[in-house]
């Protein structure tokens, strides 16, 4: 009997242990159904689990997408503040109340002064009403004439100065802190242009992170136009040896300028006389030149930032290699004087002067204030 209960539990062992040595069955995972599945009614996957010791292949992951950083209002041209907007600055609070333009702006110039010029063709007057406040901490009246940096843009990338005539409630006075005045200010502005703002700035203030634009057009915004970086400097023009032949763009790495038309001697010296009264004749010996320019901004920094360009950026040298200086005269109307921002283009007339038997002239443009010739051109004038 007792060898019989022994040869029992030894049966018991053996098939004990032959069931813990048998292979499991493999196991199915369930994946969760993608959206699109789910919605088809597909059936889910299923994927057999990695082999003992093997080394799981790695799931591929997607870069997370970088997401643009938003200016602040006003701070930029893409998203400017609404009109009626109160900007303070360090000395001064500014609210720029109302504007007219077109037909009401004309008809209150035209009223304010007899002697006021109706808008060119083309052109049409845009009359700004602000209120100015001294929030100076400094216990002086302040003027409210140069208190303010206030121009006008749109989408032809161009910033307005204000235009020089006479408004129906100038903009003036002196104020002492916690003192206010309104007043108006007039500007100049194409007829068609459109996404018209304000840039407000504190005069004389060299902080472009204080600057603000308020918009004129409702919804109006502006981007740099994208095509601008595609654009490369030449080496047409880049040396006096191979100047830009006349009418030919010469193209550096902020700049595209064209000599367009060139007049000199007689032509020159009427055209010079005509623009201004006070003219003077060119010296004995001497001539002036007058030239028509085209040049467009293509801006390599601050797409918000307008950099000026007029006709003390140009020089004139020839033969006798020797660059002259440039005649203090008024140029013909329109004369080459305008800020621009990336993109943005004018055409005006500028008046060099050389020696009136000198041959081989050339049209010398390197902007005022830069270090290094990457904006330096050569253009021929003949």
């Amino acid at each position: 009997m007792r060898t019989h209960l022994q040869l029992l539990i030894l049966l018991i062992l053996v098939v004990s242990l032959v069931a813990c040595g048998e292979r499991p069955a493999a196991s199915t995972t369930v994946q969760p159904a993608t959206p699109a599945a789910q919605e088809a009614g597909a059936p889910a996957s299923t994927s057999a689990p990695p082999a003992p010791g093997a080394t799981p292949a790695a799931t591929a992951t997607t870069a997370p997408t970088a997401t643009p950083e938003l200016a602040e209002a006003g701070t930029s041209r893409s998203v400017p503040l609404p009109l009626g907007t109160e900007l303070r600055f360090n000395d001064w609070a500014v609210v720029i109340t109302e504007v007219a333009r077109g037909a009401e702006a004309a008809a209150a110039i035209a009223g304010a002064n007899q002697f006021n010029d109706p808008a060119p063709e083309g052109w049409q007057y845009l009359l700004a009403t602000l209120r100015m406040t001294n929030i100076s901490t400094e216990q002086e009246a302040k003027s409210v004439l140069f208190g303010i940096d206030l121009r006008v843009t749109g989408d032809r990338n161009v910033l307005y100065s204000r235009a020089s005539v006479v408004v129906p409630q100038p903009l003036e006075g002196e104020l002492f802190p916690e003192g206010s005045t309104e007043g108006q200010v007039a500007f100049l502005v194409p007829a068609d242009e459109r996404n018209l703002m304000f840039f407000v700035a504190e005069s004389f203030s060299f902080d472009l992170d204080a600057r603000r634009f308020v918009a004129i057009d409702e919804g109006a915004t502006i981007s740099p136009d994208p095509a601008l970086e595609k654009i490369a400097p030449t080496d047409v023009g880049a040396t006096r040896a191979s100047p830009a032949p006349l009418g030919t763009t010469a193209v550096s790495d902020d700049w595209e300028i064209t000599v367009l038309e060139v007049y000199r001697g007689a032509d020159a010296a009427q055209r010079v006389a005509e623009a201004n009264q006070f003219n003077d004749p060119a010296p004995e010996g001497q001539a002036y030149l007058v030239a028509r320019i085209r040049a467009r901004y293509l801006g390599s920094g601050d797409p918000d930032t307008a950099t000026g360009i007029d006709q003390s950026a140009f020089k004139v040298t020839g033969a006798a290699n020797v660059i002259y200086e440039r005649p203090i005269v008024v140029a013909p109307t329109p004369s080459l004087e305008a800020y621009l921002f990336p993109g943005g283009q004018a055409e005006g007339w500028i008046v060099v002067q050389a020696p009136a038997e000198e041959a081989g002239l050339t049209l010398v443009y390197e902007p005022l204030f830069e270090f290094g010739n990457t904006n330096r051109r050569f253009l021929g004038l003949e």
